[in-house]
């Protein structure tokens, strides 16, 4: 996989930088979160700052453009990006569990 970025654009109020590249590949097309890896790679950040917006490929070619953002810290992408389902199912989750442990140890303690 080998990506190459065609036009980055710094947004210092949002605290971000904009990629657009191109990625060449073999096989399937990469997942965004082997794309997300590959940016953070390039801009030697954390890949949890990195959110990869469009891939847009072309039937028959190994090669594909790619629209992502770069972050430089989690707080500046928590505030301005919004939870994907997945993010959202696992809080819920999480969020279930804290309350049945506190549930628990509240019994404990009653008993």
């Amino acid at each position: 996989m080998d990506l190459t970025l065609t036009e980055k654009k710094e947004n210092v109020l949002l605290g971000r930088t904009e990629v657009k590249g191109l990625l060449k590949f073999e096989g399937a097309t990469p997942s965004n979160a082997q794309i997300s890896e590959a940016l953070a790679t390039q801009f030697k950040t954390d890949a949890g700052n990195v959110v990869v917006r469009h891939v847009y490929t072309t039937y028959s070619k190994r090669e594909a453009q790619v629209e992502g953002v770069v972050y430089n810290s989690v707080e500046a992408r928590k505030k301005m990006e919004r939870l994907t389902p997945q993010e959202k199912k696992k809080l819920e989750e999480e969020r279930k569990k804290a309350a049945e442990e506190k549930k628990k140890a509240k019994e404990g303690k009653s008993d």
